[in-house]
């Protein structure tokens, strides 16, 4: 189930974290925002996410929690950072779908 009344919060998380690098806020964030949706929406269920409307993979926080300790040079961690800068910018195609399920 799309949330859209996540995806201001869940923006600002990522958005934060390019700017401060500061991995455990944004996780601590996340599943903040993850733990309302449990007590709004249903007992069960994760949050994950697309990176704009191309976008084919399901992408939970333990994705970015693993990718995003990755080194720098890895190619997943590369990926997601470049997911984040784009859902960041400005072109509405590319914002941060959230979904509950």
């Amino acid at each position: 189930m799309k949330r859209h009344e996540f995806m201001y919060s869940c923006t600002n998380a990522i958005f934060q974290y390019l700017k401060d690098s500061d991995l455990e806020k944004l996780l601590t964030d996340l599943y903040r925002i993850e733990d309302i949706a449990r007590k709004a929406i249903s007992e069960h269920g994760e949050l994950w996410f697309k990176f704009g409307l191309d976008d084919t993979l399901a992408t939970t926080i333990e994705n970015i929690k693993t990718d995003l300790k990755l080194p720098d040079t890895h190619p997943n961690k590369k990926l997601l950072i470049g997911q984040f800068h784009l859902v960041t910018g400005i072109d509405p195609d590319d914002e941060l779908q959230v979904f509950y399920s």
